[in-house]
């Protein structure tokens, strides 16, 4: 046996084969690896598939002053001629290792793929796994308890996962499991330049879980190799929560390039764009940009009562571009435009911003400059390693044509109409950063070259549409990637409507309806400070959606984003007169529903959308989210219908009720001034919370509280905690408590 140890940390691995075989916690007394033979010391992928097979194996260690082993190598041989090396050391930290790893290519093989380090049959940490949770940054957070016992069956769980693709489903580079109270482990991707990558953490062949890295090769080809330039961090845990692994993270993550333009709430004055951030109150997504809507949009005026931000449909090209049976080619298929100029007018006069969808990266090849999208069509390798087939016709953003065409009919779409802002949906951080195709000036692979050609496109056409505008146009994108933070503004999500959304988190939609998997604002807690916008909610003004819109509502605003009215696969809401917009002027043929319009659940939104603008701006808009306070809460059940998704998926009509918490909260800080506590009733019924404030929490010393109703009262309440730190919040149906207090 190897053995690589500290006074924190024990770990063992076979001298016959490298494959980990033990990881402890000395300190804590815990084992994580159970006992059971076997698994892979690594995995290599060729075109005949992924295997761990090799024909030898050595090793050496490293020793230092002392005589104790800091450093182990390891060196694997193939039949075929590949040879794979790695390291594993132990960090400055007692409690953290570093691994890296390469492969280099002797044979005439391909190599797609290196996996390593691979953390197999990994158990239970509390007892029968009870509190045990695996936390990992999928759609922006996820965490599912007693992953053990709730990834059912082999290769359930993080691995392979498809959109958002981003790192295979990753938004960040980071996951934990973890026992509460008890123990746990951090595994980190130290790369600050977004090579390719996959995130593993799932059931495997023994029953038990596993962890691991993928690293995709960037130049594939006979005789090519493996190598990166970055560690892999494995650290131990106290047991503290999701929390305590992001808080690490989070050290690393801001000095990376992609946090350069420092915070948001300097940077948007500075810029130009602090509309987007501080007069917006509620965001719409989907409705037409080509047909009147100017009725729905005065009808939530009449109730929501402040600025809206519409990203409208992609019904405005000069060729159809729809969801399913059509998109546009080069650039006559756009032009001319064909925006209702009553609904522009309408948004100026309320003082509401636009964005326009696009499509940006699917092109028809049969349409409007066809043979010059073809040549720079991207090809997707056999083996995708992810559940998307990639059916789609896309440009690789490394080709000159993508870029300079990405460019011209942007700059041009400024010009004609002088939109507000630019959507692109199905973008850089939902398709898969490869391309086999060198034609395009790129290597086969290409990895970080098409990541940094999506970034060069949208760095290039920002620039122009500035230029064309005199000012800075913020740019959004269907999800978010840590990578792109520098380059994009707001970025649309819908894990925060789950189970009642499409798309985000469905791999665990079975665990989100029974309440063992749920949402964290995991990518939030991280960066929010530093952009983007989150737009989410994926809701409608109507009852029939169920009472868990007003859970849904609570909590995104509370977590810093803008709720999302959407209108891309049902109508609108029936007006007075029974109106509905049809199906046959939509982007997609749609079920007729008639549902009313709801004025008590626009008056709802409508006051957390002036908060958004008021009170709690320079929070949710600008704060630092800090880890909230933990209280008792009562769970109310909350029913849920799904019907605004393709009538094709089986989400589509789905139903069902969820337990949550009926009170929602939230703690935020603004720079170093101040720190702003939020406690929101999401039932219908007077709730009571106690909370402990110790003196000098969060570093406040006094708080003052203002009381908010659904109605549009506002009161102050006596915030202050008693002797022992004890604070009680009555909070009416719907309303919300802010405290807020100065740092000391």
């Amino acid at each position: 046996m190897i053995v690589l140890e500290n006074k924190r940390i024990r770990l063992e691995f076979s001298d016959t084969d490298g494959t980990i075989r033990s990881l402890r916690d000395a300190h804590k007394g815990i084992e994580y690896t159970a006992e059971s033979a076997g698994s892979e010391p690594f995995r290599l992928e060729t075109d005949e598939g992924a295997s761990g097979a090799f024909s030898s194996f050595e090793w050496s260690a490293a020793k230092d002053e002392c005589g104790s082993v800091w450093q182990v190598s390891f060196t694997w041989r193939t039949e075929a001629g590949v040879t794979v090396t790695a390291r594993a050391a132990l960090a400055s930290e007692e409690g953290e290792v570093n691994f890296d790893c390469r492969a280099e290519n002797g044979s005439e093989q391909r190599l797609h793929s290196l996996e390593y380090p691979i953390f197999p049959n990994l158990q239970a940490i509390t007892d029968e796994g009870r509190d045990d949770y695996a936390a990992h940054p999928f759609a922006t957070g996820v965490k599912v308890r007693s992953p053990l016992k709730h990834f059912a069956q082999e290769g359930s769980g993080f691995r392979y996962m498809p959109y958002p693709e981003s790192f295979s489903g990753a938004t960040m580079q980071f996951f934990c499991y973890y026992g509460l109270n008890r123990g746990g482990l951090y595994f980190a991707a130290m790369d600050g330049e977004g090579h390719p990558k996959w995130l593993n953490f799932y059931k495997n062949g023994s029953g038990l879980l596993e962890a691991s890295f993928i690293h995709g090769c960037e130049d594939i080809g006979p005789g090519k190799g493996i190598s990166p330039p970055y560690p892999v961090q494995v650290t131990l845990l106290e047991g503290g929560g999701w929390h305590e692994a992001a808080d690490r993270y989070k050290t690393w993550a801001i000095r990376q390039k992609w946090c350069s333009r420092g915070l948001a709430a300097d940077r948007a004055p500075a810029e130009g764009f602090e509309w987007l951030y501080k007069e917006m109150g509620v965001a719409t997504f989907g409705i037409n940009a080509g047909s009147d809507r100017t009725a729905w949009l005065r009808k939530y005026h009449e109730h929501i009562g402040t600025p809206m931000f519409h990203v409208l449909g992609p019904d405005w090209t000069n060729a159809p571009q729809t969801f399913g049976w059509g998109v546009p080619g080069g650039f006559d298929d756009w032009f001319p435009t064909r925006f209702n100029a009553d609904n522009l007018a309408v948004m100026k006069e309320y003082g509401d911003r636009y964005a326009p969808f696009e499509f940006d990266y699917l092109y028809h090849f049969g349409g409007a400059d066809g043979e010059l999208g073809r040549a720079a069509a991207q090809k997707f390798p056999d083996n995708k390693k992810s559940v998307d087939a990639y059916k789609f016709p896309f440009l690789c953003p490394a080709h000159p044509y993508a870029r300079d065409f990405h460019v011209r009919r942007d700059a041009e779409l400024q010009r004609t109409v002088g939109v507000d802002a630019i959507y692109y949906d199905i973008s850089a951080n939902n398709i898969m950063k490869v391309c086999m195709d060198d034609s395009h000036g790129h290597s086969v692979g290409a990895g970080r070259q098409i990541e940094e050609a999506y970034r060069r496109n949208y760095a290039d056409t920002k620039a122009a549409m500035a230029e064309v505008a005199g000012k800075y146009v913020p740019m959004g994108t269907e999800m978010m990637n840590e990578t792109m933070l520098d380059l994009i503004d707001y970025y649309q999500a819908r894990a925060g409507g789950q189970p009642a959304a499409p798309l985000e988190l469905w791999p665990v939609r079975d665990l989100l309806k029974t309440g063992d998997a749920e949402l964290i604002p995991m990518f939030a807690y991280v960066y929010h400070e530093y952009g983007a916008l989150r737009m989410d909610g994926w809701g409608k003004l109507v009852q029939e959606i169920g009472n868990l819109y007003f859970f849904t509502v609570a909590r995104t605003y509370l977590w810093g984003g803008l709720y999302e009215l959407n209108y891309e696969y049902s109508p609108m809401e029936a007006l007075e007169d029974g109106q509905e917009n049809g199906p046959e002027e939509h982007y997609y043929r749609f079920e007729p529903r008639g549902y009313a319009f709801s004025t008590e659940r626009a008056a709802y939104l409508g006051l957390y959308a002036k908060l958004r603008v008021g009170a709690a701006n320079k929070y949710w808009a600008y704060g630092r989210m800090l880890k909230p306070l933990t209280f008792e809460s009562e769970r109310i059940r909350a029913e849920w219908f799904h019907y605004n998704h393709g009538k094709e998926t089986p989400e589509y009509n789905d139903s069902g009720a969820l337990e949550v918490d009926a009170v929602v909260h939230s703690a935020w800080q603004f720079k170093e001034e101040s720190v702003g506590l939020f406690f929101a009733n999401a039932s219908g019924e007077t709730q009571r919370v106690r909370v402990r404030l110790e003196p000098g929490a969060y570093g406040v010393n006094g708080w003052a509280g203002r009381l908010y109703a659904a109605a549009g009262g506002e009161e102050p309440f006596a915030g202050t905690p008693s002797a022992s730190g004890e604070l009680e919040l009555e909070l009416p149906a719907y309303g919300i408590a802010m405290l807020e207090g100065k740092k000391a």
